[in-house]
């Protein structure tokens, strides 16, 4: 017997499916961090092992696992050769490695023309035109993730050292960020020395109310990123008249802020990256 796989691997877990030739899945499961740029060792055996599970949990002999033939959406697998290095390096019969951001585009539009943002403590956007799948971002935090959480939360402690500073006048969010800091720039330096992505993410829905109540540095800062974000869309070729969908935390936040053109295309999603997998995994194994 031969068997499909999903996985849909990020920087804070991975989800798994296993599936028959024909699409119909068997059973999924969860795993662990799974970016192969941040932590490749660390990444493979949390694939591997959700994986297993997965197999486990369908009901399959642990030999299944070598019969499965997988498609795996991973963040990270654009950056470096991560993703050749870990292709030749996993228990299956067969696997094709792709950037999270085509399964999601996938899970979410299907097989038509259009494109998606999928944004929440990182962002990506992606499309697929008569010339095929295109990605744009997914960079990383350092110089990348237009528009996430992750960098919301950055950017508003900037604005609160320029606060501190004089540099620029306090709003209230800045103002109850550095009093949260003991009024100490130098603890508030010293403390995002250690923070990951995730942590400057958790001030994001911070950022997101008080936009709503009408915070100037809020709104400066979700404004930039929404400009950034629009930009992104019509560099990968925007089209009305194309499939469209803004996915993750941030997607409803940022399609406020975007034209109103943006806003009369926008659809709901027909699935996930994980169904997205599968799909791909179907096409490019699977029986017809």
């Amino acid at each position: 017997m031969r068997y499909l796989l999903g996985v849909d691997g990020g920087g804070t877990g991975c989800r798994v499916a296993i599936a028959d030739m024909h699409g119909a899945v068997l059973a999924e499961c969860r795993g662990g961090a799974a970016n192969i740029a941040t932590n490749y060792t660390q990444a493979r055996a949390n694939i591997i092992a959700a994986c297993a599970e997965a197999v486990a949990a369908a009901g399959l002999p642990e030999g299944a696992l070598g019969q499965c033939h997988a498609v795996l959406g991973l963040a990270g697998s654009n950056l470096g050769d991560y993703a050749a290095r870990l292709g030749a390096d996993l228990p299956f019969a067969a696997n094709e490695i792709v950037n999270d951001s085509i399964i999601t585009l996938e899970g979410a539009i299907g097989g038509v023309e259009g494109c998606i943002a999928a944004i929440g403590t990182g962002s990506v956007f992606a499309a697929r035109d008569a010339q095929g799948v295109h990605m744009l971002g997914g960079w990383g935090f350092l110089l990348g993730d237009d528009g996430s959480g992750a960098r919301l939360g950055k950017d508003i402690l900037h604005l609160t050292v320029l606060a501190h500073d004089g540099v620029r006048p306090h709003s209230p969010l800045t103002a109850d960020l550095l009093a949260e800091f003991s009024n100490r720039p130098d603890v508030i330096v010293e403390t995002a020395k250690t923070w990951s992505p995730g942590d400057f993410g958790k001030l994001a829905p911070r950022v997101v109310e008080a936009w709503r109540q009408g915070d100037a540095h809020a709104t400066a800062v979700l404004g930039h990123h929404a400009d950034l974000v629009q930009d992104s869309l019509d560099a990968l070729g925007f089209s009305p008249d194309k499939a469209f969908c803004m996915l993750g935390g941030l997607g409803h936040v940022y399609l406020e802020l975007l034209d109103p053109k943006y806003q009369a295309a926008a659809q709901p999603p027909k699935g996930n990256a994980l169904s997205g997998a599968v799909a791909l995994a179907h096409r490019q194994f699977g029986a017809p």
